[in-house]
């Protein structure tokens, strides 16, 4: 009689393969189901503060939340004079016979866990929509940075459970971003607590007071969103028109006539459901490669120049690619009217070749979907550094405004 107590070798064997079997089937799925569900939630998040915006025009009267005064360019003709001369027309921050301060313009960071308030006073890239390199409406400090990489001030915060940190305003899959600010996120405050900061304050004055953060040269006291705004329906419309009849082939800083900062509302939009609102500014989907982007230290501009220890805005050295720097790209984003859908940076390249055969043949002007002759010129966002061979910008600097469109129906979908 055969007493048979154990298993043989070959049996063994044989339940291990079939393990292995089964978690090389189901890990790729769990995978595809866990990456579904961090893309449901941006979703989910990125439509919560589209409602939040919705509700702040609700209050007031249709106009967007942009940061600078619709008649800011008639105080001044570049953004610093305007901005000065805005502050001073209103006494905005009090004066010798007044006294007292109230609130000015643009990004408010909101309260420090011991609550004081805190302005961005004249501080340029916390007012205008969009600070170009050069030109009238340009800023020293951070080019290419401007309010429209804040959809969490704390003007739209006070729809968001009254947090400019609330979790909604960030993109699960912003990793590097999520580990950097997670004390941010627990704070009792609306600004994050750190170490000594920029001037040499401390505690919870210094948003950016955490040592593995690089140097900064303007104050870096709140952090922008996962989301951007679109530069492009934040200001007048003429900005970014397309004519080859005029100079610079239609583009208008906003800076040199008196309406250029007047922001249309949502629904005068030409191509509300083609003209993206709110977009994942990270390339988060569909990444190849390392997270920390290799080629910032061909950016134009060396404040995003990652190289430089003591200067520049970066974790460590480290800093994401933007959504528009690969053709594998599919930013989550929600459109002018409200749908969420992902905009696949590969299909905005051909509606773009797609729009620049109507517009030459119409104006005579070499420009698709965005416009190539604004102060950022051919080179776009940031499109310099990228990290193929793609040279679409939609979103940012959409031709013709917020009566453009990033995407066009004939192009979704074609790969």
């Amino acid at each position: 009689m055969n007493n048979r107590k154990g298993f043989t070798l070959v049996e063994l064997l044989v339940v291990i393969s079939i393990i292995a079997l089964l978690v090389g089937i189901l890990l790729p799925a769990l995978s595809r189901a866990r990456d579904a569900a961090m893309i449901n939630a941006s979703k989910n998040n990125i439509r919560n503060v589209y409602v939040a915006n919705q509700n702040y025009m609700g209050e007031w009267k249709g106009a967007q939340w942009v940061g600078a005064p619709s008649n800011l360019s008639k105080y001044g003709d570049t953004l610093g004079a305007a901005i000065q001369g805005y502050l001073d027309n209103m006494s905005a921050y009090g004066d010798e016979i007044g006294g007292g301060w109230s609130p000015g313009p643009g990004v408010q960071f909101g309260e420090t866990a011991t609550g004081q308030v805190w302005f961005p006073g004249n501080v340029q890239v916390y007012i205008a929509p969009y600070c170009w390199g050069s030109g009238p409406t340009s800023a020293p400090q951070a080019p290419r940075y401007g309010t429209f990489m804040h959809p969490n001030t704390r003007q739209l915060g006070e729809y968001m459970e009254d947090q400019v940190y609330n979790k909604a305003f960030f993109a699960p899959k912003d990793d590097i971003i999520l580990d950097a600010l997670k004390d941010c996120m627990s704070s009792t405050g609306n600004l994050c607590p750190g170490a000594t900061g920029y001037g040499g304050y401390s505690g919870d004055y210094a948003t950016f007071g955490i040592d593995k953060f690089g140097g900064y040269s303007f104050p870096p006291f709140l952090h922008p969103s996962s989301y951007t705004y679109s530069p492009a329906n934040m200001v007048n419309p003429d900005v970014y028109d397309v004519d080859g009849n005029e100079d610079n082939n239609g583009f208008k800083d906003p800076c040199t006539f008196n309406t250029g900062f007047r922001a249309p509302t949502l629904d005068q939009s030409k191509y509300s459901s083609l003209k993206s609102y709110l977009m994942e500014h990270h390339w988060l989907q569909s990444v190849t490669g390392e997270s920390c982007h290799p080629r910032w230290d061909s950016a134009e501009y060396d404040w995003r120049h990652t190289n430089n220890t003591s200067g520049g805005w970066h974790w460590g050295g480290c800093y994401p690619s933007l959504a528009v720097h690969s053709f594998r790209s599919v930013p989550v984003t929600i459109f002018n009217d409200g749908h969420v859908a992902m905009m696949d940076i590969n299909s905005c390249d051909k509606a773009d070749n797609i729009v620049m055969t109507a517009n030459v043949d119409e104006y005579d002007v070499e420009t698709g979907t965005w416009h190539r002759f604004t102060w950022d010129g051919t080179a776009g966002y940031w499109l310099e550094a990228g990290t193929d061979w793609m040279d679409v910008s939609p979103h940012y600097h959409t031709a013709f405004g917020s009566n453009g469109r990033d995407i066009t129906s004939d192009a979704v979908g074609i790969q």
